[in-house]
């Protein structure tokens, strides 16, 4: 029986272990941004430019450092390992030694490293901190 609420459930996952640090940021990113997009959708109010202007704030490498800042001291040494992968990958170099490109790159893999290991109540309680400190600001 298939649960209505997992639309992933039927996705073959790769083992996290055995990817690299930029496909983890890159599955992250893209779990990190709808969940932003569906969070903020309520306030957007149909208006696709101005849901874009309020997930911008949240998935911006910009506000996606911020949020790390944040939320760093709550996170287990195994999350801040990820994190510390991802923010010295190759991809997170790209932009030189852009910080906020790199904290947010670092984010996005411990995001796409929950979501591919199932840690699903981790990746949530992450999720929600982010989104608690970024509508304070």
């Amino acid at each position: 029986m298939v649960d209505d609420n997992v639309i992933f459930d039927n996705v073959q996952k790769a083992d996290p272990e055995e990817l690299s640090t930029d496909v983890l940021a890159y599955i992250g990113d893209a779990v990190y941004e709808l969940y932003f997009r569906l969070y903020t959708l309520k306030n957007a109010k149909r208006r696709t430019f101005h849901q874009y202007q309020i997930t911008k704030n949240y998935v911006s490498a910009e506000g996606q450092s911020k949020a790390l800042k944040e939320i760093w001291d709550q996170l287990s040494k195994e999350c801040q390992d990820i994190v510390r992968r991802g923010y010295n990958s190759k991809g997170a170099k790209r932009k030189g030694d852009n910080r906020d490109y790199k904290r947010a790159t670092g984010l996005e893999a411990l995001v796409g490293y929950l979501f591919l290991k199932g840690k699903n109540h981790q990746l949530l309680l992450i999720l929600h901190r982010v989104s608690k400190h970024v509508s304070s600001w």
